[in-house]
């Protein structure tokens, strides 16, 4: 059941503090990427020369992140380890027990919400890294920074302190029957976690929706506005039809760096500036990473994006304990336009002259014919082997597309002899990986997030590796 709004969370979190400062990442590509670099990189601070030697402390953080892969816990991380399972359903029962005897009737994310925002508190992270679940105006994990009728914590308790930073990623058209039909009714629904007084860092989106974030962004209050294209030390540029995993690299890279950068500062773990700078908009920004006694933490943090491996966004997975296939296959979890054009740029990248095996599954309701068109248009001699995944653990309301609408949808472009479903998602990749092998091409398995965790499940349960 996807139903938005923040009544039922709060209630869930009506007598748990939430003492930790978030970093609040929205947008509709490249945010759960987004959310890894800054994980990596407040690890990447806590191992610095620099936070040695000032004395202080590491920064433990937590990530949440949506949706899970392979197991519901693997959303929530500790300090970049996936939290255990053992106090996963602890945490959950609790709040499961709650929503029962108060009546609250909260949806399952809102449940997934509330369980990680209480192991958060019970682990004391100093920062949270928080991915919006949809939208973000009434995403359940809008509760931060704001109280409601409620709450019942005692009035010397800290209750849900602003986030240290907001942050919108690149916007697409997604969603379109909760969020909006256009990009600004759609932008209008990310910019929703935009709080006064906190700082909020920007993506390059197309001029007309960073002019409408903008203006939003004045209404809500917001005095510092970051853009990812002023970042140093990264190449940002507009998405396009040429976009690969190098751009989305750079654009998140540049989100992740800045944000991160802005909470050090905030939680006054970087020196300060010299007073010429201290106002810190874009410009003053790159300057002082440019110019201070910072630039070796600066490099190691840019240093990030090349090293993290983001399970599921262009992925080399060995399939060989599954089907016997030895060369590595590309996952990737690509559900909508921009992310399926940095996939195909990167498969017409990898493949050259060889033609392509895919194994296609989707969600039910997502444009398969604007998404197969940008992968498979120009490219006959492709085959596709269409699948459905499984029910998702924990999403009931989720449901794969049929694997014969996914076949129509890809029959359309190419041949029908080059089309062919396989509804079991393990007979789909073993009869991909023969055709991969006979024909010498490229396996690439796509179209779904759920796909992927499907596959991951599947490799790990045949005792293969999965990262």
């Amino acid at each position: 059941m996807i139903e938005l709004g923040l009544a039922r969370v709060f209630r869930l979190l009506a007598r748990t503090p939430l003492p930790w400062r978030a970093l609040h990442v929205a947008g509709t590509n490249g945010k759960g990427s987004i959310c890894a670099y800054i994980s990596a990189m407040l690890t990447a601070y806590n191992a610095s020369q620099l936070r040695t030697e000032s004395g202080k402390p590491p920064i433990k953080h937590g990530r949440f992140t949506s949706p899970h892969l392979i197991d519901r816990w693997d959303c929530i991380t500790i300090d970049e380890k996936t939290i255990s399972e053992v106090i996963f359903r602890q945490v959950e029962a609790k709040v499961l027990a709650r929503n029962i005897s108060e009546n609250i009737q909260a949806t399952e994310f809102e449940l997934l919400t509330a369980t990680a925002f209480e192991i958060f508190t019970l682990e004391n992270v100093d920062i949270g890294v928080i991915e919006v679940g949809m939208g973000g105006r009434l995403d359940s994990t809008n509760i931060l920074g704001q109280t409601s009728e409620f709450d019942e914590l005692e009035p010397n308790q800290q209750n849900r302190p602003k986030p240290l930073v907001t942050a919108i990623s690149t916007i697409a058209l997604d969603h379109q029957g909760f969020l909006g039909n256009t990009l600004q009714e759609i932008a209008t629904q990310k910019a929703g976690i935009m709080k006064s007084g906190v700082p909020v860092v920007l993506a390059m989106n197309d001029e007309a929706v960073t002019n409408h974030i903008l203006n939003l962004a004045s209404k809500a209050g917001v005095t510092q506005i970051l853009h990812s294209k002023d970042t140093a030390g990264f190449n940002v540029t507009r998405a396009s039809s040429k976009t690969n995993a190098a751009h989305a690299r750079q654009q998140n890279g540049a989100m992740a760096f800045t944000i991160t950068w802005l909470a050090l500062k905030q939680l006054n773990r970087l020196p300060a500036p010299p007073t010429t700078q201290a106002a810190c908009g874009s410009s003053t920004l790159r300057n002082e990473i440019r110019t201070s006694s910072l630039s070796s933490l600066a490099a190691a943090l840019r240093a990030v994006p090349e090293k993290v491996i983001w399970p599921g966004r262009l992925q080399d997975i060995d399939l060989g304990p599954l089907t016997s296939y030895t060369p590595t296959a590309l996952l990737d979890g690509a559900h909508n336009a921009e992310s399926a054009t940095v996939l195909a740029n990167t498969v017409r990248a990898r493949a050259g002259s060889r033609p392509v095996v895919w194994v296609l599954a989707a969600s039910k309701g997502k444009d398969l014919a604007g998404m197969f068109e940008l992968l498979l248009a120009g490219r006959p001699d492709d085959m596709v082997v269409a699948t459905e995944f499984g029910a998702v653990d924990g999403m009931p309301w989720i449901t794969a597309t049929s694997a014969e609408d996914v076949k129509a949808a890809a029959a359309g472009i190419l041949s029908q002899d080059n089309v062919m479903v396989e509804k079991d998602t393990t007979a789909a990749l073993k009869k991909a990986s023969r055709l991969a092998e006979e024909k010498d091409a490229l396996l690439v398995i796509a179209g779904s997030l759920y796909l992927v965790g499907d596959v991951l499940r599947l490799v790990r349960s045949a005792g293969g590796k999965i990262d």
